[in-house]
């Protein structure tokens, strides 16, 4: 992106790059220890943060489209830039017959989450299924056998927390090395 300023009106203008430039193809996205990441960050307005390859995504603002497709749903505190979209979210996985999601949330707020789908469901009258999971900080969540998420402390006005992700690898024990996978099953 290339930008310039007015020294009149303090005003920004960006000018997005040439599709037909190939160093702005290579700009675009981020990619963190060879993940995709993918979403948007508007501190007040909305926050929420994809990992397509991973099927997760961090918050849920006010549920962007990319983020319906993901299976998985961590959410980092109730305020509303971080968790206004989740009735969307399910009804939308809903409406494409999709299946449930898994949505974690920090277990001193999951009563009220509840309270929230109730909600819904008595304006909507629809049944917004998820899979709803409390999750305290130093506690982990598989999301598969070789991957999990552990919850950690995060410091804001509310409650919070933040979620990191660890890939598991299981490893061969030493009398198996070397063996033939057909001798490995035996």
């Amino acid at each position: 992106m290339t930008g310039s300023r007015s020294r009149d009106s303090e005003q920004v203008t960006q000018k997005p790059n040439s599709d037909s430039d190939p160093a702005s193809k290579k700009a675009r996205g981020l990619t963190i220890e060879g993940y995709p990441v993918e979403g948007l960050s508007i501190g007040g307005h909305e926050t929420c943060i994809i990992f397509p390859t991973l099927n997760l995504s961090f918050d849920i603002g006010r549920c962007p489209q990319r983020a319906i497709s993901q299976d998985f749903l961590f959410i980092s505190h109730a305020h509303m830039d971080h968790i206004g979209g989740l009735p969307m979210y399910v009804a939308t996985r809903g409406l494409y017959s999709m299946k449930p999601p898994t949505i974690i949330v920090p277990t001193c707020i999951k009563e009220d989450v509840e309270q929230l789908f109730e909600v819904h469901r008595k304006m909507d009258q629809s049944e917004l299924n998820h899979n709803l999971v409390g999750l305290d900080v130093g506690e982990e969540f598989y999301l598969r056998k070789d991957l999990k998420v552990k919850a950690f402390k995060t410091y804001h006005v509310i409650p919070s927390q933040g979620y990191v992700v660890y890939s598991i690898k299981q490893k061969l024990k030493q009398e198996y090395i070397g063996l033939s996978g057909n001798k490995l099953k035996t």
